[in-house]
């Protein structure tokens, strides 16, 4: 008897030099079979190949489906690309969320065929957000951005050692000079980076005009710091709402309580954490300059929790996020006297829709 099946899906597994695809779907009796599986090269040519199989095992080109694959640092970057550019419905997922379906599923061991069965299994049961590529600026911004941060945290860390050289028992003057070379290059390159970013972003006059609105509106936000977050998010194209956009940024709150038992809350931090890095020094200087309308609200958390200054400087990294956000969609400057009457926005018991990595 012929199988009949009400849905398909495609998991790929990919890792450096390979990647596992694994086509499943449900039948009507709602069991989960494996239809074909096999592994392809992660190049060029397993990309035609993989597209060659797929049209193979697709006879019946109707029934709905999508392809499902996690977020594996760079390497699942290329066969997205492709797949997207032939018009495939392509998912990209967290790694995390993978991991936790994996576990609800009963999958205890962890092998590419196992994990490209499990993705199939996730294609056919979830309706997942489709991926889109950003921008070719902003993808530009964005690389040079992420390459800048990486430099920072390099420099930081050789400051560190550098500090930590001049106050130790050895006095290795070699060492010492090696450092400071060091730090001396790593300025220079940072210096040459966010020139090249600035620059980069004046091609597009209207994007820059946006850009350099909120930052000349608002006290305490530089280029940097908008510009990662406009590009982290690609210009808010996949937001809709405020909600989306703080769960995205790992900001949402965390409510762990039970009956009579009341936990501590928190934020998520499942989210973007270069977002919320580049809030962070903003948030601080804000704070030092006691700039408002921003520094009021900053008190009276600290002063409602007991005097937990971190709960404060989170909720102004949330509020800047959300200031940029509101003023990068209505495209208008930020006025503090308005901001001080605007309402919140109201509470809703309505789940919203998430948005896919970007």
């Amino acid at each position: 008897m012929k199988t009949r099946w009400i849905r398909k899906g495609l998991g790929l597994d990919i890792s450096k030099d390979y990647f596992h695809a694994c086509l499943g779907g449900y039948t009507q009796e709602m069991e989960f079979k494996v239809i074909a599986q096999r592994r392809f090269s992660n190049s060029q040519k397993g990309f035609v190949e993989l597209v060659e199989w797929m049209q193979k095992h697709r006879k019946d080109k109707a029934l709905d489906w999508q392809v499902v694959m996690e977020v594996t640092g760079v390497y699942h970057e290329r066969v997205l690309y492709h797949l997207h550019s032939e018009g495939y419905p392509v998912c990209l997922e967290v790694a995390k969320r993978v991991k936790r379906y994996m576990q609800s599923i009963g999958h205890k061991s962890k092998n590419d065929k196992l994990d490209g069965r499990g993705l199939a299994q996730l294609a056919c049961e979830r309706k997942l957000v489709r991926w889109a590529p950003v921008s070719p600026q902003i993808h530009a911004i964005r690389t040079l951005l992420r390459h800048r941060k990486a430099m920072v945290v390099a420099r930081d860390q050789f400051c560190n050692q550098l500090h930590a050289l001049k106050h130790a028992a050895s006095d290795e003057r070699i060492v010492e000079r090696s450092l400071k070379q060091m730090i001396k290059t790593l300025d220079k390159q940072i210096e040459m980076a966010e020139d090249l970013v600035i620059k980069r972003t004046k091609q597009d006059a209207a994007f820059y005009n946006k850009v350099r609105m909120i930052v000349d509106s608002v006290k305490g936000l530089g280029y940097i710091t908008v510009l990662t977050i406009v590009a982290e998010t690609n210009g808010f194209k996949e937001f809709t709402s405020i909600k989306q956009l703080v769960s995205y940024a790992g900001m949402d709150v965390v409510e762990n309580s039970s009956g009579k038992f009341k936990g501590k809350t928190h934020i998520s931090k499942q989210g973007n954490a270069r977002i919320r890095a580049a809030l962070y020094m903003p948030s601080l200087g804000i704070i030092r300059e006691k700039t408002e309308p921003f520094y009021s609200l900053y008190m009276r958390l600290v002063i409602r929790t007991g005097g937990i200054k971190m709960k404060g400087v989170v909720a102004i990294q949330r509020k800047l996020l959300i200031l940029i956000y509101t003023l990068w969609k209505k495209d208008e400057p930020f006025d503090p006297v308005r901001y001080i009457t605007v309402q919140p926005e109201p509470k809703t018991m309505v789940p919203e829709r998430e948005v896919a990595p970007i």
